[in-house]
């Protein structure tokens, strides 16, 4: 378990990166922290991983205080395992030197077998002998990733995780995070701008802006939640239509066909490879986006399902 206690990083007297974080996270889930560019999500990571000082606060592992960065001979915490995003290889050297360095105190039968075994998980066997500085990026952060899970750590912190990846190895690599977690019994902490890849990716997440840490929830709660017009155009479109007096925002797939509702007037439509996005105009010229498996007549009328009243 980790718990983190009144927390707070300062730069200068007049800005707070982080402000007063308080929260406990428990091994055996993934916890998603998603957050503009420069909010301070790789700050925190650093902080609990022990790479750099908090100004003030506390970091528990397991109920016991982690000393500060500089209170360590060697940066880091042996137990907890951070994942940069430039990945902190050593790029002269080949992908099966660069894990066993990470463990290079283990006896050596017991060593290479857990190499090899992560070289299988993370698709390196073929390039096993191959330098990190001539990997593509997506290889560098699949050997970053064994790399520090070869010591075996209670927790692993990603930071941007699925930045240098495509949607298909994004759902791979989180198939394997999510195994391993439950193999090798470890809590996960990854950071994202981008929380859409936390939809799959994380069984509870938390927004950072103006260096306060909200409180986790379901990502799909977080999802159907519109009262923080900010927060949920984190995850997308959202529609904001006003019929009569009342105004309301919806998903652009949480809609269904009718005879009665709200009438549209489709202006255009494409196929982004898994749905069609058509764009309509409602009587009162304003813009609504829809999701369908099909392609939508030109005239509709829906009914708006989990729609937010705004008074």
């Amino acid at each position: 378990m980790i718990r983190i206690k009144d927390l707070s990083l300062s730069y200068t007297p007049e800005e707070k990166v982080l402000n007063s974080i308080n929260c406990t996270l428990l091994k055996g889930k993934i916890y998603g922290i998603a957050g503009m560019s420069g909010a301070g999500k790789s700050s925190l990571l650093k902080i609990i991983g022990g790479f750099i000082n908090q100004s003030s606060g506390k970091v528990f592992l397991d109920g016991k205080e982690l000393p500060f960065a500089s209170q360590r001979l060697i940066p880091g915490h042996p137990s907890i395992a951070l994942v940069p995003q430039d990945f902190k290889l050593d790029l002269y050297h080949t992908c099966i030197e660069n894990i066993r360095e990470s463990i290079l105190n283990w006896e050596p039968t017991k060593r290479e077998r857990r190499i090899q075994t992560l070289m299988r998980l993370f698709n390196l066997t073929g390039i096993q002998n191959t330098k990190a500085n001539v990997l593509s990026g997506g290889e560098q952060q699949r050997l970053a990733l064994a790399r520090a899970l070869a010591p075996k750590p209670d927790w692993l912190l990603l930071d941007e995780p699925f930045s240098h990846l495509d949607s298909r190895l994004r759902i791979k690599l989180t198939n394997i995070i999510q195994k391993l977690m439950t193999v090798e019994e470890i809590g996960v902490i990854l950071v994202s701008h981008d929380a859409q890849d936390m939809l799959g990716s994380c069984d509870l997440m938390a927004f950072l802006r103006k260096g306060i840490l909200s409180g986790f929830e379901d990502p799909f709660k977080r999802y159907l939640s519109l009262k923080n017009m900010s927060e949920a155009s984190w995850f997308g479109i959202v529609n904001s239509v006003k019929i009569g007096d009342t105004r309301y925002r919806f998903r652009p797939n949480f809609f269904e066909l009718s005879t009665s509702g709200l009438s549209l007037t489709l202006t255009k439509q494409y196929f982004n490879g898994t749905t069609f996005i058509h764009y309509f105009y409602t009587e009162n010229d304003e813009e609504v986006v829809l999701f369908y498996p099909s392609v939508l007549p030109e005239k509709i009328v829906i009914n708006l399902k989990n729609a937010l009243e705004i008074k």
